[in-house]
């Protein structure tokens, strides 16, 4: 069953809606229909993996407006019968098409060739697509001609407004043009056309690469069009080496994006690590540092969230208290606090030859939910003088992220230092301080670049 996008009244919970949740995915639409003579047509598939009906809430956003402010933004709702699809057609439209529903919903979007053809898929934006604020992205293969043209898209995914760097770099490393600074609306999409035009001599340019990044969480793609053929294709974000995937002898443990890699060390302890007890409060791992300059330290941990400490439901229950050898030089240290005053954040301290009053601290809201497991990822970037902690409910992909700079551009360890990874508090030591009895630590990975 086919179906356009109609005016409707916007349900309550859309209305809320800023940046995107769980259950909500973007559909970038390039409003781009035509290549040469041919002719394209947006096609998004929905289907309903569930038995029971459901309904897709859907909104399209203008590019280059503000999609927290749903006043005069077309919406509609799409009913799905259980195990059967639907077919949404948005037109012409350039901007982000929205859809809202239940996580047994499946998407996918493409450009088809109304003359005939299979088309070229569309991205999808979802919670495990996004590039996090600060991160860099790169789009690749971009190929610029007499007959072929490059567009970039942008996308802010965030509720508040944000700006994006953006720079292009021949195959040899040589920058085509200045690093251009965009900037974006809360939850919005801009479009340019052409963005090679001017760069490059009439014999063009092959294997271009662009790189973005932006300092709210945000996604990118390109578009290659064929003017003498017709031809055109979208240009997804490259894959990152940071990759988990083990080979054909199976997937071996963790051991992240940079082992294997020369200046990369990484340090592991899989499984359970550590469950509190009133017996065993405090958990500690340590791991001996090769003596070196490094620039940044990556350290990740899952944690399954037990009871709150009844006594001090909102007392800071300890994450991880991640250091080398002793508090004053620390990449990072996470507290969740629970339900009551001041509570359900997550709190963050950091720096390094720093004494603990000095230490510079991060919250954020945070309502970690019991019985729900969090992969927590503090990336102490201090070449890049970035510092971001993100906590992703496994569950569901929904992520928060803790953002900060380093004061340090890098560290020097010395002979027999070590990391300390420290987990849990014990009952009554220190006011504010609880202990997290019964919660799980598991699957500590650290890697430590030079």
């Amino acid at each position: 069953m086919n179906r356009s996008l109609v005016s409707s009244v916007l349900l309550a919970a859309l209305c809320a809606m800023g940046t995107a949740h769980a259950g909500t995915v973007y559909v970038p639409l390039p409003g781009q229909t035509t290549a040469g003579t041919s002719t394209y047509e947006v096609q998004v598939s929905v289907a309903n993996t569930a038995a029971a009906p459901a309904t897709v809430n859907e909104a399209l956003l203008p590019s280059d407006a503000d999609g927290t402010q749903r006043t005069g933004v077309t919406t509609g709702s799409l009913a799905v019968n259980g195990g059967q699809s639907s077919v949404v057609k948005p037109g012409t439209f350039s901007g982000l098409l929205e859809l809202a529903g239940a996580a047994d919903f499946r998407y996918s979007a493409r450009l088809v060739n109304v003359a005939g053809g299979l088309g070229v898929d569309l991205p999808l934006i979802t919670s495990s697509t996004v590039t996090k604020a600060n991160g860099k992205l790169s789009i690749q293969g971009l190929i610029t001609d007499a007959a072929r043209t490059v567009d970039v898209a942008l996308v802010n995914l965030a509720a508040t407004a944000g700006q994006c760097t953006v720079s292009f770099s021949r195959s040899n490393g040589s920058a085509l043009g200045a690093v251009a600074t965009v900037s974006l609306k809360p939850l919005s999409h801009r479009y340019f056309t052409n963005v090679l035009a001017g760069l490059v001599d009439a014999s063009g340019v092959a294997d271009a690469r662009a790189q973005v990044s932006c300092t709210q969480d945000f996604y990118a793609y390109g578009v290659l069009k064929n003017g003498a053929t017709g031809e055109l294709t979208l240009v997804q974000p490259a894959a990152s080496g940071d990759s988990t995937l083990g080979g054909s002898g199976g997937t071996p443990p963790p051991t992240g994006g940079g082992c294997g890699s020369a200046g990369v060390t990484c340090f592991n302890a899989q499984g359970i690590v550590h469950q509190p007890t009133p017996s065993n409060p405090v958990g500690r791992v340590t791991f001996a540092i090769p003596q070196g300059t490094y620039r940044r330290f990556k350290m990740s941990m899952d944690v399954t969230v037990g009871q709150w400490y009844a006594p001090d439901p909102a007392g800071k229950g300890l994450i991880y208290w991640f250091v080398i050898d002793k508090n004053l030089d620390m990449p990072g240290l996470l507290y969740f606090r629970g339900p009551g005053s001041g509570g359900y954040t997550a709190l963050a301290r950091h720096g390094m030859g720093l004494t603990h009053p000095q230490k510079l601290k991060i919250v954020k809201p945070f309502q970690a939910q019991i019985g729900h497991t969090y992969h927590v990822d503090n990336d102490y970037d201090m070449g890049s003088h970035s510092y971001v902690i993100t906590i992703t409910d496994k569950s569901s992909g929904e992520a928060t992220v803790l953002v900060g700079a380093p004061n340090v551009s890098n560290f020097t360890t010395k002979a027999g230092q070590r990391f300390i990874i420290d987990m849990g508090f014990k009952e009554n030591a220190v006011p504010d301080e609880v202990p997290t009895y019964n919660w799980l630590y598991q699957n500590i990975h650290i890697e430590a670049y030079n």
